[in-house]
């Protein structure tokens, strides 16, 4: 990451590519593409820096309660004293009645727009099912920056949301249904 850095130069503090100018764009790309030799990029930057990432699970027992845990694999570069979402209860991770959900991504965004407490929001004041919660969520609250979420109802309605290139993601039901995700 210091490398892409160095040959950008240019700091790189989050996911995004900066866009000062063609001649940083060209040599982040090219240093993306030196770095990257298996062709794996996501959100432009090789999937490589991505490592270690966010866990999150979101569950529901057969009474209805639900509850939610995020760890974050943190974020490169970050600044001194930074906090990011997943401590945050509403931000990044959240549990009620309605819903559980839990978020990755970046950690500001997710933070301005309380993303896990809008779901459960979403749900209860303008009486959305879980998937339509979450899609008006990522698409409409969310600001400019990438994130995404699993969630899960009291009722067991399993659902996810993403605005950037993919996020890995797994499903699994007591009845012994499972799937894994990373694409649309």
């Amino acid at each position: 990451m210091l490398k892409l850095a160095k040959e950008a130069n240019s700091i790189l503090f989050d996911y995004r590519i900066p866009l000062a100018g063609a001649d940083t764009c060209s040599a982040l790309a090219a240093a993306t593409e030196n770095l990257n030799s298996n062709g794996m990029v996501m959100n432009g930057l090789p999937i490589s820096i991505y490592a270690p990432e966010t866990v999150g699970c979101a569950v529901v027992d057969s009474d209805g309660f639900t509850a939610a845990a995020t760890s974050t694999g943190g974020l490169m570069n970050k600044m001194t004293g930074r906090i990011g979402d997943s401590p945050l209860i509403g931000a990044g991770t959240y549990a009620c009645g309605h819903c559980a959900v839990s978020c990755t991504g970046e950690g500001e965004a997710i933070i301005r727009s309380t993303l896990a407490r809008d779901v459960a929001a979403v749900m209860e004041y303008k009486g959305l099912p879980l998937q339509e919660a979450v899609d008006f969520c990522v698409k409409e609250r969310l600001d400019e920056g990438f994130a995404g979420l699993i969630a899960v109802s009291g009722t067991g309605e399993v659902a996810y949301g993403f605005n950037c290139t993919g996020m890995f993601r797994g499903c699994a039901t007591e009845d012994g249904f499972m799937e894994v995700g990373i694409w649309e």
